[in-house]
């Protein structure tokens, strides 16, 4: 059924849709970017005719999967910004990092939330075991998700239902505020020690979950923050008065690089154009002092890229 559905919308033969299931995990490449921090990251960028299957699937079948609403990555109406602004009224802050976050989540698990899940699927009934093996091999690199494809984001939030219902669940237990974006699990607190032992409770919700059933946390990445220091999430800081902010200094690396624009190579140009939208979509106060100290036409030629 699921390979006539695809050829149908794709207007390819069903022996196509087949043969590219059978040797999906030999259509990507491979590649590293740097991290934020430190390190690199894995890349695996399927073909153009692979990402062309996943980008259907994705619409026509993981959109309908449950998603919790404490689960802020990978949605369009949502942003880092929405994500700290949940925590702004917060007085601490412990920001939890899943280990190895999309190649833990693995066919087994992607099996066993088709299975609870297809049913909300419009149009999927007579769906069956050949269905499901199908679209697990059309969604996986080697049986487990990976970073690049256009399914994995929308599919690690579905594969995480479970995980962040648990966890709501047990924030609104110890009158905390959760929620997850991507890998980070973030819990705060209005009054001190609320979140003292909420790691080993997360540990203990991990170790329970019947999928996704490899998940773990990173204790190096463990982050505990509270007013008097400097609480970031995700990207964005949070100040003193509960607004948000870039933070000090990648304001002072903005500035610098907004000065000398006339030298910046075309790829240093494209970058600063994404900082500044970022900027702007938090501190909009920050823009108009660039403005004013910069003139408006270097700003906005800046902006553009």
């Amino acid at each position: 059924m699921l390979v006539e559905r695809i050829a149908q919308g794709l207007l390819l033969p069903p022996t196509y849709v087949t043969s590219l299931a059978a040797g999906a995990s030999h259509h990507y490449k491979t590649y590293t970017i740097p991290k934020r921090t430190s390190g690199t990251r894995i890349i695996h960028h399927p073909s153009k005719q692979l990402k062309a299957v996943q980008r259907w699937l994705a619409t026509n079948v993981v959109s309908f999967f449950p998603v919790h609403a404490t689960a802020l990555a990978y949605q369009k109406s949502k942003s880092i910004a929405d994500n700290a602004r949940v925590h702004a009224a917060s007085q601490f802050l412990l920001r939890l990092d899943l280990q190895e976050f999309f190649p833990s989540l693995k066919a087994t698990d992607i099996r066993k939330l088709v299975r609870t899940s297809i049913a909300l699927v419009p149009n999927t009934a007579g769906w069956e075991n050949t269905d499901t093996e199908l679209f697990v091999q059309l969604v996986c690199k080697d049986n487990r998700l990976t970073i690049g494809a256009p399914t994995s984001p929308p599919l690690s939030n579905a594969l995480c239902h479970s995980m962040d219902l648990q966890l709501s669940a047990l924030a609104d237990r110890l009158e905390l505020v959760y929620s997850r974006y991507a890998d980070d699990l973030i819990f705060s607190a209005v009054l001190p020690n609320h979140l003292s032992g909420v790691q080993a409770e997360v540990s203990r919700v991990l170790s329970g979950l019947d999928f996704p059933s490899n998940l773990q946390l990173n204790f190096r990445k463990t982050l505990h923050a509270s007013r008097k220091g400097r609480r970031k999430i995700t990207g964005v800081v949070i100040t003193c008065d509960g607004q948000l902010s870039v933070g000090r200094p990648l304001k002072r690396q903005l500035r610098t690089q907004i000065f000398r624009w006339n030298q910046l190579d075309p790829p240093a140009r494209k970058r600063l154009a994404g900082w500044l939208a970022h900027v702007r979509s938090l501190e909009p106060d920050f823009i108009n002092s660039l403005i004013l100290k910069y003139g408006a036409e270097r700003v906005v030629s800046a902006m553009k890229g």
